[in-house]
Formats: C-alpha cells, sequence, structure tokens
C-alpha cells in the first residue's frame, strides 16, 4: 500500500491509501511519524496510524467542546464516541482529566449550584441532573450535602416574585404546582410554602 498525503484546512494532514482517502491527522503528528508520501505502508502501520489518529482528533475536539463550557466525564465520553469510538474517545478523556481539564467534582458543584441559584430546582431534581450528566452516587451525596438546602423559603421567593397578588384562578395555580413538583420539590414543602404565605392549597390541587 502506497501512503500520500494533502494539505488540509488548519493544522491538518489528509491521508490516502492507494490514491484513496483514509483519514485525516494533525500535521504535527504526521510529521513527527516520519511519513513521507510515496514510500509503502503495511496493514499494522496503518491500524496503528488510526488509531493514534482517531485519539488525538478526539483529544482536540474535547478541548474545543471544553472552551465553549465544562461537562462531566461521561458526558463528554459520549458525545466523542458517536464521532471517534469508545477506544480513541476514552484515551481523550483519560488525557484531557490528567491534564486537569476535565474534573467531576468540580463539575458537579458548579453545576449543582446553577441548577440550585439559576433554575431553582430543589435538591431531588438536582441530584437527578447530576446522575443524567454520569456523575457518580457518591460525588452527587456530598455535593448535595453542601448546597443550602431550603426549599419552603425558595417557593415562597417564587411565589412573591410571580404571584404576589395570589393566583387569577385554581387553572394557574394548579399548573404552577405542577411546575413546582417537576422542580423536584415535595408535596408537603408545596403545601407548608403556600400555608405560609397563606394560599389556600388542597391535595387535589396536584
Amino acid at each position: 500500500m502506497i501512503i500520500k498525503s494533502k494539505a488540509g484546512n488548519g493544522n491538518k494532514i489528509h491521508v490516502y491509501i492507494d490514491n484513496e482517502y483514509v483519514l485525516t491527522v494533525y500535521d504535527d503528528y504526521w510529521h513527527q511519524n516520519g511519513f513521507k508520501d510515496g514510500e509503502t505502508i503495511t496493514e499494522e502501520e496503518l491500524a496503528s496510524l488510526k488509531e493514534e489518529a482517531g485519539f488525538r482528533l478526539a483529544y482536540e475536539k474535547g478541548l474545543d467542546y471544553l472552551t465553549r463550557r465544562s461537562y462531566a466525564k461521561k458526558e463528554l465520553f459520549y458525545k466523542l464516541k458517536t464521532k471517534y469510538g469508545d477506544e480513541a474517545s476514552e484515551r481523550a478523556i483519560e488525557k484531557l482529566s490528567y491534564f486537569g481539564y476535565l474534573n467531576d467534582e468540580e463539575f458537579a458543584k458548579m453545576y449543582a449550584k446553577h441548577l440550585l441559584e439559576t433554575k431553582k430546582f430543589d435538591i431531588r431534581r438536582i441530584s437527578t441532573e447530576l446522575k443524567l450528566k454520569g456523575i457518580d452516587r457518591e460525588i452527587i451525596e456530598n455535593v448535595t450535602k453542601t448546597l443550602d438546602n431550603e426549599p419552603i423559603q425558595r417557593i415562597i421567593e417564587m411565589l412573591s416574585t410571580k404571584f404576589s397578588n395570589g393566583f387569577k384562578d385554581e387553572k394557574t395555580k394548579k399548573r404552577f404546582i405542577a411546575k413546582l413538583q417537576r422542580m423536584g420539590y415535595s408535596w408537603s414543602d408545596i403545601k407548608s410554602a403556600f400555608s405560609e404565605y397563606e394560599i389556600d392549597i388542597i391535595d387535589n390541587d396536584f
């Protein structure tokens, strides 16, 4: 098999085997491995080239994603694997973690704080969201323990912000209660908050 290259966009090199496109690599990897246009390459060498190229591409793409927002390890792995496969993505995640670009505990703290303060979610919903991101249960438990969990007070704050003059009708009230439940609030906390805010609520309201 004869290997040849062609310059691509930026620092990428397109690789051809017997004049057929095979893959794209970064130019530094291409030059470091001493490949030369027109030389013969074995099946083993091609397999190794594909493996390393896939890893490098997955790693660089992972870095690119992380410049846009933070990710949990499993979340980023599943995003990468759809294009680069399991092995290359796993290696990329390991390297990103080694250099400190990925840290599930730090991610969980930041994301949980965002959900609590911005989304106003209750601890139960926050735990579910962290689990969906692939965060381990032990980390979730440790992180949620540190949160300022005052569900009744948060519900009262939402009531005072959105419904300071009360609900215009029962349908609006039931819709808000359903929303609170989706946000993770328990029925007992909702009842307590409504009672403190002096709004009547009965079990049929949910």
